[in-house]
C-alpha cells in the first residue's frame, strides 16, 4: 500500500494532545494504524511536547509523578500496542477487514456491512461514537459505486475521511487506499469513484456539510451530514 495523503499537522497535534473530537478521533486512529509515516509524526510531536514541558517545568517531579510517566505509554505508544496485539477482547483485522480502532466499531465485516442507500450509487452505514453535550458531527462509513459522484459540498467545520477501499478523485487529487483527506471550511469538492471497484471510506465531521445547488440541498436530510 502506497500512502500519499497523510494527517495535517494540526489534526495530529490536537489528536496528540487530547482535544481532538472522539469521531474525528477514530479516523486518526485507524489511519495510524496503517502509516508508519503518520506514527513517526505522532511521536516527534509527543517528544517535542515532552521536552517543552520539561523547559517550562524545571522543578523535579515527584517521586510518584515520575513513576507514572515511566509506566504510562504514550498516545503513539498505546496505537502500537493495540495494532500489534490486536488488543485484549478487540476485534481483529482478519474478522473485519479493518485495523482495530475501527475494528471495534464495526457491526460484522466489512463484506457484510447493512448499507443505506442515500441517493442511487451511494450508500453509508452510521457508526456510534461518544457525543459530548451539544457537539455535532458524524461518524460513518460511505461507499461510492464505481463512476459514481458525491454532491458538490463545501464544509462548514472539519471533515476527515480514510479510504479503506478503492479511490476517488476530486480538485484536490485522487485518493485511494490508506489515503487521510483532512478537509476544513475551505474546501469545496466533488468526490467521483474512479475505479472498477466501490470506493469505501470512513469518514467524519464535526459540523454539517454545506451542498452546493438547490437539489443537493433538498438532499441534506437525507444524508444527514
Amino acid at each position: 500500500m502506497t500512502i500519499r495523503h497523510h494527517i495535517g499537522d494540526d489534526t495530529l497535534m490536537a489528536y496528540a494532545n487530547g482535544t481532538l473530537a472522539e469521531n474525528l478521533s477514530v479516523v486518526v486512529a485507524t489511519h495510524l494504524a496503517i502509516c508508519p509515516k503518520c506514527r513517526r509524526s505522532l511521536t516527534m510531536m509527543e517528544d517535542m511536547a515532552g521536552l517543552l514541558l520539561m523547559e517550562a517545568e524545571p522543578l523535579e517531579l515527584a517521586r510518584t509523578e515520575r513513576e507514572l510517566a515511566e509506566v504510562i505509554p504514550s498516545r503513539a505508544e498505546q496505537e502500537s500496542l493495540l495494532v500489534a496485539s490486536g488488543a485484549a477482547n478487540s476485534r481483529s483485522y482478519v474478522d473485519t477487514g479493518v485495523p482495530v480502532p475501527l475494528a471495534n466499531r464495526m457491526p460484522s465485516s466489512l463484506d457484510d456491512i447493512p448499507w443505506r442507500t442515500l441517493v442511487p450509487g451511494v450508500s453509508h452505514f452510521p457508526l456510534t461514537w461518544k457525543q459530548a453535550e451539544g457537539e455535532k458531527g458524524a461518524l460513518r462509513l460511505l461507499k461510492i459505486a464505481p463512476g459514481k459522484t458525491l454532491p458538490e459540498h463545501s464544509h462548514s467545520g472539519q471533515e476527515v475521511t480514510l479510504i479503506l477501499r478503492g479511490s476517488y478523485i476530486d480538485e484536490l487529487g485522487r485518493f485511494q487506499a490508506g489515503d487521510f483527506a483532512d478537509l476544513d471550511d475551505t474546501t469545496n469538492h466533488q468526490p467521483v469513484a474512479d475505479t472498477a471497484e466501490d470506493c469505501i471510506c470512513l469518514i467524519a465531521t464535526d459540523a454539517p456539510l454545506k451542498f452546493s445547488g438547490f437539489f443537493s440541498r433538498l438532499l441534506q436530510p437525507v444524508f444527514g451530514i
